[in-house]
């Protein structure tokens, strides 16, 4: 019995296709007192953040093969 190989693009991932991937990363946001509430809330949204290197096809949850 043949078994066929099928063949992806590149930048998709190389076990299921997927053209969309994860990337893991660690975010720093700001919190700041709210009196009123008694707790912490938001300080709006940052762009601190960094990667951590891992990234993963989000279909199949795969180690990341594409470029």
């Amino acid at each position: 019995m043949k078994s066929k190989t099928k063949k992806f693009p590149k930048h998709a991932c190389q076990f299921c296709g997927c053209e969309r991937k994860f990337v893991e990363t660690i975010i720093d946001d700001e919190f700041i007192w709210d009196e009123k509430y008694q707790m912490y809330v938001p300080n709006g949204f940052t762009d601190a953040f960094e990667h951590t290197g891992f990234m993963y096809c989000p279909e199949c949850k795969e180690t990341w093969t594409g470029l």
